[in-house]
């Protein structure tokens, strides 16, 4: 018997998947009794788990308490990895903006609140970039195995970089409301005098535009706004970036001209960090478009919920992913690949999950439009543990095969997956693939058991592979949730924090 195909239902019966079959009634009455002294682990207060290969030796049973109700929220909540990050950058800005605000003007202060706002943008744009993300998680991913588990723990936690780029991206916003107060003032101050600056009513035009560009795309990316009004977050972002660093582009010139004097305008500009930090900026938010093509897809309709979609001309890497779109300039799609075994091509798995997902499945696209190159993503960093246990939700189960089809047996490890009717939503080939990368996984068929208590599920299994980490692919709602309420019981979880 295999642990792995056997699962209770909540509802009160008891699944036995069709490759299975017992011997007789009396050995499946035996393996329930065995199995689930009273509750099912679909519940939240299960009694005892036993394990039926070890002829009832007592297992982890119900998910221990929490310490603490207090602590966890604020540990893993409002002092998360992410936000950690963010104030960090944040709060090192807010420094230097006192120190600057407090110190004597020695007639610098211009171009140091412009150095600060060009450094600051340099920064939340490359910590986007693809080949600095593939970078980092290259590098951390080297981390050896005898390196203590609780520094393998926050190393993991790389895959939050977006925290780097908020607090980047708010403090270039803090910044830059400073660096309008002092040329709108030193402005306003001359106007009153009589002395009519060159370049005035350029140069304050071209301050404020970016100003309040910058403040509207930090007012659409908080969270709350985020998730309520995604395409118009989208949209602020990508075109209120391009054409906010347009004008910062302007501004910069016509105040280098006005302020020039007797040096020649080139000379000024070469001679300022900030032209060459804009010059990088700019040459990042290009560089992904002039990569934009449009490839050809076949898509394989698996189900009704869900279907594959092949690009026989798109190379990927291990545990990397690309957006695809219909219409460029509007809208992405990200999605996990599925690298081909000499990694020549890939599929992506996708199921319905709203108007343009299920479109794809209806229809079935015969071209998307690609850009820029593929990205890493979390799973890249599980190999930095001995076992972990690996959870896919849905179409999740996408992103874990990659993974696990590409670590190459490298790192010890239990996949879970919870999805409805498996087999008949994503096809043979798909549950071949997942068969061929864990015998013994835990597959839970979502019809015939309701929705499982996940982090029970995982609890058991992670106290019986002694496992060091559990990573999740599954929507926000059940990642947020699942992860909290294991770490806050001590056991490290990670899974996309959806910001990007």
């Amino acid at each position: 018997m295999q642990y792995s195909r056997y699962l209770k239902d909540d509802k009160g019966g008891f699944f036995y998947p069709d490759s299975y079959e017992m011997s007789t009634t009396a050995d499946a009455l035996e393996y329930e009794h065995r199995r689930y002294r009273a509750n099912s682990i679909f519940s939240r207060t299960p009694i005892l788990s036993f394990d039926v290969e070890k002829r009832g030796e007592v297992q982890p049973g119900p998910l221990p308490e929490a310490t603490s109700y207090v602590w966890p929220k604020i540990r893993h909540t409002i002092l998360s990895a992410y936000r950690r990050l963010f104030s960090l950058v944040f709060l090192g800005n807010l420094t230097g903006l006192l120190y600057i605000a407090l110190s004597f003007n020695n007639g610098k202060r211009v171009s140091n609140l412009s150095t600060a706002v060009a450094t600051n943008l340099l920064v939340a744009v490359l910590i986007r970039q693809d080949f600095v993300v593939n970078a980092l998680f290259a590098i951390f991913a080297m981390t050896p195995l005898w390196v203590p588990l609780r520094i393998r723990r926050s190393i993991a936690k790389i895959y939050e970089y977006g925290g780097i780029h908020t607090g980047a991206a708010v403090s270039a916003t803090m910044w830059y409301i400073f660096l309008t107060e002092e040329i709108t003032r030193t402005y306003a101050t001359a106007y009153r005098n009589g002395v009519r600056l060159k370049n005035m009513y350029s140069v304050l035009t071209f301050t404020w535009i970016p100003l309040i560009l910058l403040i509207s795309i930090t007012v659409l990316a908080m969270p709350g706004l985020r998730r309520r009004y995604h395409d118009h977050f989208e949209t602020s972002h990508r075109f209120g970036g391009w054409i906010g660093i347009a004008a910062i582009w302007i501004q910069s010139i016509v105040f280098a001209d006005a302020t020039r004097g007797a040096n020649k305008l080139g000379t000024v500009l070469v001679q300022s960090p900030s032209f060459w930090f804009l010059l990088v900026i700019t040459g990042c938010l290009i560089f992904p478009w002039l990569l934009l093509r449009k490839v050809v897809v076949r898509p394989q309709r698996l189900s009704d919920h869900a279907t594959r979609l092949w690009f026989d001309t798109v190379k990927v890497g291990w545990c990397q992913g690309f957006a695809v779109s219909n219409n460029p300039l509007f809208e992405w799609h990200t999605f996990a690949s599925l690298p081909a075994p000499d990694y020549s091509s890939c599929s992506l798995l996708v199921s319905n999950a709203g108007d343009w997902t299920k479109q794809q499945i209806n229809q079935g696209p015969h071209k998307l439009w690609i850009r820029g190159i593929p990205r890493t993503g979390v799973l890249r960093i599980a190999p930095i543990f001995k076992s972990v246990i690996m959870v896919a939700t849905g179409s999740g189960i996408g992103p874990q095969l990659s993974f696990l089809l590409g670590c190459g047996g490298s790192v010890k490890y239990r996949l879970l997956w919870s999805t409805r009717n498996p087999q008949k939503t994503y096809g043979e080939e798909i549950m071949a693939l997942v068969s061929r990368v864990d015998p013994e996984a835990v597959i839970i068929d979502t019809q015939k058991t309701g929705r499982p208590d996940l982090a029970q599920i995982i609890y058991e299994l992670y106290v019986k592979m002694e496992a060091e980490a559990v990573f999740i692919i599954s929507n926000r709602k059940i990642t947020r949730s699942t992860i909290f309420t294991l770490e806050s019981r001590g056991i490290p979880a990670y899974g996309p924090v959806f910001d990007s």
